[in-house]
Protein backbone atom coordinates (compact mmCIF):
# COMPACT_ATOMS: atom_id res chain seq x y z
CA UNK A 1 0.00 0.00 0.00
CA UNK A 2 0.70 3.57 -0.82
CA UNK A 3 0.38 7.06 0.13
CA UNK A 4 -2.18 7.74 -2.91
CA UNK A 5 -4.40 5.10 -1.99
CA UNK A 6 -4.39 6.41 1.60
CA UNK A 7 -7.54 7.36 3.29
CA UNK A 8 -8.15 11.25 2.83
CA UNK A 9 -10.79 11.83 5.55
CA UNK A 10 -8.35 13.54 7.77
CA UNK A 11 -6.80 15.92 4.58
CA UNK A 12 -10.93 16.85 3.85
CA UNK A 13 -11.75 17.50 7.62
CA UNK A 14 -9.07 20.05 7.64
CA UNK A 15 -9.67 22.00 4.89
CA UNK A 16 -13.28 21.80 6.00
CA UNK A 17 -12.57 23.81 9.15
CA UNK A 18 -10.01 26.44 7.04
CA UNK A 19 -13.18 29.14 6.15
CA UNK A 20 -14.34 29.31 10.18
CA UNK A 21 -10.39 30.84 10.84
CA UNK A 22 -11.02 34.26 9.73
CA UNK A 23 -8.14 35.95 11.58
CA UNK A 24 -5.03 36.17 11.27
CA UNK A 25 -4.28 35.75 14.45
CA UNK A 26 -5.23 32.05 14.49
CA UNK A 27 -2.42 31.26 11.40
CA UNK A 28 -0.12 30.15 13.43
CA UNK A 29 -2.24 27.56 14.89
CA UNK A 30 -3.75 26.70 11.68
CA UNK A 31 -0.25 25.64 10.18
CA UNK A 32 0.33 23.40 13.32
CA UNK A 33 -2.98 21.45 12.55
CA UNK A 34 -2.57 21.03 9.14
CA UNK A 35 1.07 19.94 10.19
CA UNK A 36 -0.31 17.60 12.73
CA UNK A 37 -2.93 16.05 10.45
CA UNK A 38 -0.76 15.41 8.05
CA UNK A 39 2.00 13.54 9.73
CA UNK A 40 -0.98 11.37 11.26
CA UNK A 41 -2.04 10.27 7.38
CA UNK A 42 1.41 9.46 6.60
CA UNK A 43 2.07 7.18 9.75
CA UNK A 44 -1.28 5.55 9.29
CA UNK A 45 -0.77 5.33 5.61
CA UNK A 46 3.18 3.56 6.64
CA UNK A 47 0.90 1.43 9.02
CA UNK A 48 -1.44 -0.08 6.58
CA UNK A 49 1.82 -0.58 3.91
CA UNK A 50 3.49 -2.70 6.64
CA UNK A 51 0.06 -4.91 7.46
CA UNK A 52 0.01 -5.48 3.75
CA UNK A 53 3.27 -6.48 2.71
CA UNK A 54 3.06 -8.77 6.12
CA UNK A 55 -0.30 -10.27 5.04
CA UNK A 56 0.99 -10.96 1.19
CA UNK A 57 4.07 -12.52 2.94
CA UNK A 58 1.97 -15.36 5.30
CA UNK A 59 -0.10 -15.81 2.47
CA UNK A 60 2.84 -16.75 -0.28
CA UNK A 61 4.57 -18.85 3.22
CA UNK A 62 1.02 -20.91 2.91
CA UNK A 63 1.18 -21.25 -0.54
CA UNK A 64 4.55 -22.50 -0.87
CA UNK A 65 3.79 -25.26 2.40
CA UNK A 66 0.33 -26.39 0.49
CA UNK A 67 3.06 -26.66 -2.89
CA UNK A 68 5.25 -28.80 -1.52
CA UNK A 69 2.59 -30.89 0.45
CA UNK A 70 1.15 -31.72 -3.28
CA UNK A 71 4.13 -32.42 -4.64
CA UNK A 72 5.48 -35.99 -5.04
CA UNK A 73 9.20 -35.48 -6.55
CA UNK A 74 12.27 -34.12 -5.11
CA UNK A 75 12.57 -30.63 -7.29
CA UNK A 76 13.78 -27.46 -5.15
CA UNK A 77 11.38 -24.83 -4.68
CA UNK A 78 11.60 -21.54 -6.69
CA UNK A 79 12.72 -18.52 -4.76
CA UNK A 80 9.73 -16.52 -3.98
CA UNK A 81 9.37 -12.65 -4.79
CA UNK A 82 8.92 -9.79 -1.32
CA UNK A 83 6.48 -7.71 -1.12
CA UNK A 84 8.00 -4.99 -4.05
CA UNK A 85 8.26 -7.71 -6.34
CA UNK A 86 12.25 -8.24 -6.10
CA UNK A 87 13.85 -11.87 -6.02
CA UNK A 88 15.24 -12.60 -2.18
CA UNK A 89 18.95 -13.39 -3.37
CA UNK A 90 18.32 -15.79 -6.43
CA UNK A 91 17.56 -14.31 -10.35
CA UNK A 92 13.77 -14.79 -11.47
CA UNK A 93 12.47 -17.84 -13.25
CA UNK A 94 11.90 -17.11 -16.56
CA UNK A 95 9.01 -19.46 -16.58
CA UNK A 96 7.28 -18.52 -13.71
CA UNK A 97 5.17 -15.33 -13.16
CA UNK A 98 5.63 -12.87 -10.05
CA UNK A 99 3.28 -13.13 -7.27
CA UNK A 100 0.77 -10.68 -6.50
CA UNK A 101 -0.22 -8.85 -3.29
CA UNK A 102 -3.64 -11.27 -2.82
CA UNK A 103 -0.85 -14.29 -2.40
CA UNK A 104 -2.08 -15.88 -5.84
CA UNK A 105 0.68 -19.07 -6.22
CA UNK A 106 2.97 -17.94 -9.61
CA UNK A 107 1.34 -19.61 -12.58
CA UNK A 108 3.95 -22.30 -14.29
CA UNK A 109 4.12 -24.47 -17.65
CA UNK A 110 3.69 -27.36 -15.74
CA UNK A 111 0.61 -28.50 -14.56
CA UNK A 112 0.80 -29.59 -10.67
CA UNK A 113 -0.46 -33.75 -9.92
CA UNK A 114 -3.71 -33.90 -8.13
CA UNK A 115 -4.65 -35.30 -5.01
CA UNK A 116 -5.04 -38.81 -6.08
CA UNK A 117 -1.76 -39.08 -7.74
CA UNK A 118 -2.50 -39.67 -11.10
CA UNK A 119 0.22 -40.26 -13.32
CA UNK A 120 1.73 -36.68 -14.95
CA UNK A 121 1.05 -35.78 -18.47
CA UNK A 122 4.59 -36.73 -19.17
CA UNK A 123 4.80 -40.19 -18.85
CA UNK A 124 5.23 -41.96 -22.18
CA UNK A 125 3.33 -45.16 -20.77
CA UNK A 126 -0.30 -42.63 -19.99
CA UNK A 127 0.57 -41.04 -23.30
CA UNK A 128 0.48 -44.49 -25.26
CA UNK A 129 -2.93 -45.61 -23.04
CA UNK A 130 -4.35 -41.73 -23.92
CA UNK A 131 -3.67 -42.58 -28.08
CA UNK A 132 -4.99 -46.23 -28.23
CA UNK A 133 -8.09 -44.71 -26.62
CA UNK A 134 -8.76 -42.31 -28.81
CA UNK A 135 -7.78 -44.24 -31.63
CA UNK A 136 -10.28 -47.24 -31.16
CA UNK A 137 -13.70 -46.42 -32.57
CA UNK A 138 -16.81 -46.57 -30.72
CA UNK A 139 -18.55 -49.49 -31.85
CA UNK A 140 -21.67 -48.10 -32.94
CA UNK A 141 -24.89 -49.75 -31.46
CA UNK A 142 -28.13 -47.71 -33.11
CA UNK A 143 -28.85 -46.91 -36.81
CA UNK A 144 -29.62 -43.76 -38.06
CA UNK A 145 -33.33 -42.53 -37.56
CA UNK A 146 -33.63 -41.63 -41.32
CA UNK A 147 -32.77 -45.45 -42.54
CA UNK A 148 -35.19 -47.17 -39.75
CA UNK A 149 -38.33 -45.40 -40.75
CA UNK A 150 -37.34 -46.48 -44.26
CA UNK A 151 -36.66 -50.24 -43.52
CA UNK A 152 -40.22 -50.28 -41.64
CA UNK A 153 -42.21 -48.87 -44.45
CA UNK A 154 -40.40 -51.49 -46.80
CA UNK A 155 -40.66 -54.67 -44.18
CA UNK A 156 -44.53 -53.25 -44.35
CA UNK A 157 -44.99 -53.48 -47.95
CA UNK A 158 -43.37 -56.60 -48.23
CA UNK A 159 -45.71 -58.52 -45.43
CA UNK A 160 -49.19 -56.96 -47.22
CA UNK A 161 -51.04 -60.38 -48.67
CA UNK A 162 -48.57 -62.64 -47.30
CA UNK A 163 -50.11 -64.97 -45.17
CA UNK A 164 -48.32 -64.83 -41.38
CA UNK A 165 -48.67 -63.86 -38.40
CA UNK A 166 -45.87 -61.55 -37.54
CA UNK A 167 -44.80 -59.46 -34.15
CA UNK A 168 -42.80 -55.67 -34.89
CA UNK A 169 -39.17 -55.87 -33.02
CA UNK A 170 -37.52 -53.35 -32.51
CA UNK A 171 -34.57 -52.66 -34.41
CA UNK A 172 -31.05 -53.44 -32.41
CA UNK A 173 -27.18 -52.82 -33.41
CA UNK A 174 -23.75 -54.11 -32.38
CA UNK A 175 -21.37 -52.47 -35.49
CA UNK A 176 -22.41 -54.85 -38.29
CA UNK A 177 -24.90 -56.75 -36.52
CA UNK A 178 -28.54 -56.41 -36.23
CA UNK A 179 -31.25 -55.15 -38.73
CA UNK A 180 -33.36 -52.06 -39.05
CA UNK A 181 -36.57 -53.89 -39.07
CA UNK A 182 -36.92 -57.02 -37.43
CA UNK A 183 -39.96 -59.59 -36.85
CA UNK A 184 -40.77 -62.06 -34.90
CA UNK A 185 -42.49 -64.99 -36.87
CA UNK A 186 -45.18 -67.03 -35.33
CA UNK A 187 -46.79 -68.89 -37.35
CA UNK A 188 -47.27 -69.03 -41.22
CA UNK A 189 -50.68 -70.05 -43.17
CA UNK A 190 -53.94 -70.89 -41.74
CA UNK A 191 -55.48 -74.63 -42.81
CA UNK A 192 -53.70 -75.84 -41.04
CA UNK A 193 -51.09 -73.10 -39.50
CA UNK A 194 -47.55 -74.08 -39.34
CA UNK A 195 -46.37 -72.77 -35.99
CA UNK A 196 -42.62 -72.25 -35.30
CA UNK A 197 -41.42 -72.87 -31.79
CA UNK A 198 -39.41 -71.14 -30.63
CA UNK A 199 -40.49 -67.84 -32.42
CA UNK A 200 -38.00 -66.62 -34.78
CA UNK A 201 -36.63 -63.42 -34.92
CA UNK A 202 -36.04 -63.02 -38.44
CA UNK A 203 -36.08 -60.16 -41.06
CA UNK A 204 -39.41 -59.25 -43.53
CA UNK A 205 -37.52 -60.72 -46.54
CA UNK A 206 -37.13 -64.05 -44.79
CA UNK A 207 -40.80 -64.36 -43.89
CA UNK A 208 -41.96 -64.07 -47.35
CA UNK A 209 -38.90 -66.69 -48.75
CA UNK A 210 -40.02 -69.04 -45.28
CA UNK A 211 -43.84 -68.52 -46.51
CA UNK A 212 -43.44 -69.63 -50.17
CA UNK A 213 -41.06 -72.51 -49.20
CA UNK A 214 -43.55 -74.00 -46.59
CA UNK A 215 -46.80 -73.79 -48.95
CA UNK A 216 -45.54 -74.11 -52.34
CA UNK A 217 -42.78 -77.26 -51.42
CA UNK A 218 -43.07 -78.53 -47.87
CA UNK A 219 -47.04 -78.77 -47.38
CA UNK A 220 -47.04 -81.11 -50.61
CA UNK A 221 -43.96 -83.05 -49.91
CA UNK A 222 -45.32 -83.74 -46.41
CA UNK A 223 -48.79 -85.19 -47.98
CA UNK A 224 -46.48 -87.25 -50.64
CA UNK A 225 -44.18 -88.97 -48.17
CA UNK A 226 -45.69 -88.51 -45.13
CA UNK A 227 -49.34 -88.71 -45.21
CA UNK A 228 -50.04 -85.19 -43.46
CA UNK A 229 -49.45 -81.81 -43.45
CA UNK A 230 -46.60 -80.74 -40.98
CA UNK A 231 -48.11 -78.08 -38.60
CA UNK A 232 -45.11 -77.22 -36.43
CA UNK A 233 -41.52 -76.36 -37.49
CA UNK A 234 -38.68 -76.76 -35.07
CA UNK A 235 -36.31 -74.17 -35.07
CA UNK A 236 -32.54 -74.32 -34.09
CA UNK A 237 -31.03 -70.85 -34.61
CA UNK A 238 -31.81 -67.22 -36.03
CA UNK A 239 -29.93 -64.12 -35.20
CA UNK A 240 -26.91 -64.48 -33.95
CA UNK A 241 -23.76 -61.99 -34.13
CA UNK A 242 -20.92 -64.56 -35.52
CA UNK A 243 -18.62 -64.72 -38.57
CA UNK A 244 -19.65 -67.45 -41.17
CA UNK A 245 -18.77 -71.29 -40.70
CA UNK A 246 -15.65 -71.84 -42.58
CA UNK A 247 -15.97 -68.35 -45.02
CA UNK A 248 -12.50 -67.01 -46.71
CA UNK A 249 -12.11 -63.96 -45.10
CA UNK A 250 -13.46 -64.11 -42.07
CA UNK A 251 -17.37 -62.60 -43.51
CA UNK A 252 -20.24 -61.78 -41.25
CA UNK A 253 -22.35 -64.93 -41.49
CA UNK A 254 -26.20 -64.16 -42.17
CA UNK A 255 -27.35 -65.20 -38.83
CA UNK A 256 -25.51 -61.43 -37.73
CA UNK A 257 -28.09 -59.96 -39.69
CA UNK A 258 -30.96 -61.52 -38.74
CA UNK A 259 -31.18 -63.40 -42.00
CA UNK A 260 -30.91 -66.90 -41.74
CA UNK A 261 -32.63 -69.80 -40.24
CA UNK A 262 -31.63 -73.20 -38.54
CA UNK A 263 -34.24 -75.72 -38.62
CA UNK A 264 -33.85 -79.00 -37.00
CA UNK A 265 -37.11 -80.87 -38.01
CA UNK A 266 -40.67 -81.21 -38.96
CA UNK A 267 -43.60 -82.48 -37.31
CA UNK A 268 -47.01 -83.26 -39.18
CA UNK A 269 -51.01 -83.20 -37.91
CA UNK A 270 -50.52 -86.97 -37.58
CA UNK A 271 -47.62 -86.64 -35.18
CA UNK A 272 -45.08 -88.02 -37.91
CA UNK A 273 -41.63 -86.54 -37.60
CA UNK A 274 -38.94 -85.79 -39.78
CA UNK A 275 -35.55 -84.98 -37.87
CA UNK A 276 -32.61 -84.24 -39.84
CA UNK A 277 -30.03 -85.61 -37.92
CA UNK A 278 -32.11 -89.19 -37.60
CA UNK A 279 -33.74 -89.11 -40.80
CA UNK A 280 -31.47 -88.09 -43.34
CA UNK A 281 -29.89 -91.09 -44.19
CA UNK A 282 -25.81 -91.51 -44.96
CA UNK A 283 -23.93 -88.31 -46.36
CA UNK A 284 -21.14 -88.48 -48.60
CA UNK A 285 -18.70 -88.48 -45.96
CA UNK A 286 -20.48 -91.70 -44.02
CA UNK A 287 -20.24 -93.19 -47.37
CA UNK A 288 -16.15 -92.17 -47.80
CA UNK A 289 -15.74 -94.01 -44.40
CA UNK A 290 -17.55 -97.23 -45.63
CA UNK A 291 -15.37 -97.24 -48.66
CA UNK A 292 -12.31 -96.57 -46.50
CA UNK A 293 -13.57 -99.35 -44.10
CA UNK A 294 -14.06 -101.55 -46.84
CA UNK A 295 -10.63 -101.08 -48.27
CA UNK A 296 -8.93 -101.57 -45.52
CA UNK A 297 -10.41 -105.13 -44.56
CA UNK A 298 -9.17 -105.87 -48.40
CA UNK A 299 -5.98 -105.08 -47.13
CA UNK A 300 -5.79 -106.85 -43.95
CA UNK A 301 -7.43 -109.83 -46.22
CA UNK A 302 -4.62 -109.73 -48.53
CA UNK A 303 -1.44 -109.19 -45.79
CA UNK A 304 -2.70 -112.42 -44.31
CA UNK A 305 -3.06 -114.17 -47.43
CA UNK A 306 0.81 -113.31 -48.56
CA UNK A 307 1.58 -114.12 -44.33
CA UNK A 308 -0.11 -117.69 -44.79
CA UNK A 309 1.98 -117.97 -47.99
CA UNK A 310 5.70 -116.64 -46.91
CA UNK A 311 5.02 -119.73 -43.92
CA UNK A 312 4.27 -122.27 -46.17
CA UNK A 313 6.85 -121.35 -48.41
CA UNK A 314 9.50 -121.34 -45.89
CA UNK A 315 8.24 -124.67 -44.05
CA UNK A 316 8.72 -126.18 -47.28
CA UNK A 317 12.29 -125.06 -47.91
CA UNK A 318 12.64 -126.31 -44.07
CA UNK A 319 11.84 -129.82 -45.27
CA UNK A 320 13.74 -130.07 -48.35
CA UNK A 321 17.39 -128.62 -46.42
CA UNK A 322 16.28 -131.20 -43.81
CA UNK A 323 15.79 -134.28 -46.71
CA UNK A 324 19.12 -133.17 -48.66
CA UNK A 325 21.64 -133.35 -45.21
CA UNK A 326 19.97 -136.81 -44.10
CA UNK A 327 20.40 -138.23 -47.54
CA UNK A 328 17.08 -139.99 -47.38
CA UNK A 329 13.84 -139.09 -49.21
CA UNK A 330 10.82 -137.86 -48.45
CA UNK A 331 7.91 -140.49 -48.88
CA UNK A 332 6.03 -141.57 -50.94
CA UNK A 333 2.11 -140.50 -51.41
CA UNK A 334 1.37 -144.45 -53.22
CA UNK A 335 1.49 -147.80 -51.71
CA UNK A 336 3.32 -149.09 -55.26
CA UNK A 337 6.84 -148.77 -55.07
CA UNK A 338 7.88 -147.42 -58.62
CA UNK A 339 4.93 -145.80 -59.74
CA UNK A 340 5.51 -142.28 -59.80
CA UNK A 341 2.77 -139.74 -58.23
CA UNK A 342 0.38 -138.34 -59.90
CA UNK A 343 1.35 -134.70 -61.60
CA UNK A 344 -1.36 -131.97 -59.94
CA UNK A 345 -1.63 -128.36 -61.41
CA UNK A 346 -0.50 -126.06 -58.27
CA UNK A 347 -1.83 -123.00 -60.63
CA UNK A 348 -5.47 -124.19 -59.54
CA UNK A 349 -6.62 -123.39 -56.38
CA UNK A 350 -7.96 -127.03 -54.26
CA UNK A 351 -10.76 -125.26 -53.40
CA UNK A 352 -12.29 -125.57 -57.25
CA UNK A 353 -14.25 -129.06 -57.48
CA UNK A 354 -16.29 -127.78 -60.17
CA UNK A 355 -15.94 -129.78 -63.10
CA UNK A 356 -14.94 -128.07 -66.67
CA UNK A 357 -17.75 -127.95 -69.51
CA UNK A 358 -17.23 -130.31 -72.68
CA UNK A 359 -15.11 -127.93 -74.94
CA UNK A 360 -15.27 -129.78 -77.94
CA UNK A 361 -11.80 -130.15 -78.33
CA UNK A 362 -11.39 -126.19 -78.10
CA UNK A 363 -8.64 -124.74 -75.89
CA UNK A 364 -9.63 -122.57 -72.89
CA UNK A 365 -7.89 -120.05 -71.79
CA UNK A 366 -7.79 -120.41 -68.27
CA UNK A 367 -6.57 -117.28 -67.00
CA UNK A 368 -9.55 -115.48 -68.72
CA UNK A 369 -11.88 -118.19 -67.73
CA UNK A 370 -10.89 -116.81 -63.99
CA UNK A 371 -11.09 -113.97 -64.81
CA UNK A 372 -14.87 -113.67 -65.70
CA UNK A 373 -15.94 -116.11 -62.90
CA UNK A 374 -14.48 -113.37 -60.39
CA UNK A 375 -17.53 -111.22 -59.08
CA UNK A 376 -17.29 -107.33 -58.23
CA UNK A 377 -16.85 -106.52 -54.37
CA UNK A 378 -20.09 -104.94 -52.75
CA UNK A 379 -20.07 -102.57 -50.06
CA UNK A 380 -22.29 -100.67 -48.43
CA UNK A 381 -21.02 -97.43 -49.92
CA UNK A 382 -21.44 -96.04 -53.67
CA UNK A 383 -18.88 -95.22 -56.03
CA UNK A 384 -19.17 -91.65 -58.04
CA UNK A 385 -21.76 -92.00 -60.89
CA UNK A 386 -18.92 -90.16 -63.16
CA UNK A 387 -15.97 -92.32 -62.33
CA UNK A 388 -14.64 -89.03 -59.71
CA UNK A 389 -13.92 -91.03 -57.01
CA UNK A 390 -15.84 -89.02 -55.08
CA UNK A 391 -18.36 -90.99 -53.11
CA UNK A 392 -22.09 -90.95 -53.64
CA UNK A 393 -24.36 -91.12 -51.05
CA UNK A 394 -27.01 -94.08 -51.60
CA UNK A 395 -30.62 -92.56 -51.92
CA UNK A 396 -33.11 -92.45 -48.57
CA UNK A 397 -34.81 -95.69 -47.60
CA UNK A 398 -37.42 -94.43 -45.38
CA UNK A 399 -40.37 -91.64 -45.99
CA UNK A 400 -38.92 -89.25 -43.34
CA UNK A 401 -35.52 -89.13 -45.20
CA UNK A 402 -37.46 -88.86 -49.11
CA UNK A 403 -39.34 -85.87 -47.37
CA UNK A 404 -36.11 -84.25 -46.06
CA UNK A 405 -34.28 -84.61 -49.09
CA UNK A 406 -37.14 -83.25 -51.45
CA UNK A 407 -38.10 -79.87 -49.77
CA UNK A 408 -33.37 -79.85 -49.34
CA UNK A 409 -34.00 -79.79 -53.00
CA UNK A 410 -36.73 -77.34 -53.55
CA UNK A 411 -34.73 -75.09 -50.93
CA UNK A 412 -32.38 -74.67 -52.82
CA UNK A 413 -34.52 -72.83 -56.17
CA UNK A 414 -36.16 -70.66 -52.96
CA UNK A 415 -33.17 -69.32 -50.95
CA UNK A 416 -30.11 -67.69 -51.44
CA UNK A 417 -28.17 -70.28 -49.18
CA UNK A 418 -29.13 -73.89 -48.55
CA UNK A 419 -26.86 -76.04 -46.08
CA UNK A 420 -27.40 -79.48 -44.49
CA UNK A 421 -25.74 -82.63 -44.10
CA UNK A 422 -24.11 -83.15 -46.83
CA UNK A 423 -22.51 -79.66 -46.25
CA UNK A 424 -20.26 -80.71 -43.39
CA UNK A 425 -20.11 -81.92 -40.52
CA UNK A 426 -21.53 -79.00 -38.57
CA UNK A 427 -24.68 -78.97 -40.67
CA UNK A 428 -25.68 -82.50 -39.77
CA UNK A 429 -28.33 -82.03 -37.63
CA UNK A 430 -29.91 -79.08 -39.14
CA UNK A 431 -31.10 -77.10 -42.46
CA UNK A 432 -29.67 -73.73 -43.07
CA UNK A 433 -31.38 -71.16 -45.43
CA UNK A 434 -30.57 -67.63 -45.44
CA UNK A 435 -31.69 -64.62 -47.99
CA UNK A 436 -27.87 -63.57 -49.33
CA UNK A 437 -27.48 -62.19 -52.35
CA UNK A 438 -25.40 -64.41 -54.52
CA UNK A 439 -23.71 -62.67 -57.57
CA UNK A 440 -23.45 -65.48 -59.58
CA UNK A 441 -25.41 -69.02 -58.25
CA UNK A 442 -27.35 -70.23 -54.99
CA UNK A 443 -25.37 -72.28 -52.63
CA UNK A 444 -26.88 -75.46 -52.21
CA UNK A 445 -25.44 -78.50 -50.49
Amino acid sequence: MSLENAPLKHLCAVFALLPLLGTPAHAGSVTDTVTGAFETIVIDATKAASKATAAAKNALSDEKQKTKRRKTGAEKDDTLPDAAGKDAGAKPDADKKPATATGTAPDTHEPAENAAGDAKPDDPKSDKKDDAAAKKPAIPTEWPAVDVELAKARCTQLLKGVDAVTIPEPPFRKGDCGTMAPVRLISIGKTPEISFSPPPVITCDMVVALTKWMKEEVQPAAKKHLGSEVIRVESMSDYSCRMAYGRVGNKLSEHGKANALDIRGFITRKGAQAIVLTDWGMNKRDVAKEIAKAAAAKAAIANAAAEKAAAEKAEAAELAAKSGTTGTSLPRKTLVEGVPPKKTDLAIPAAITKEEPATGGKKIDRKAKQGKQKTPETVAALPSADGSGDAVAPPPKTPSGRFLHDIHASACRIFGTTLGPEANEAHRNHFHVDMAERKFKKICD
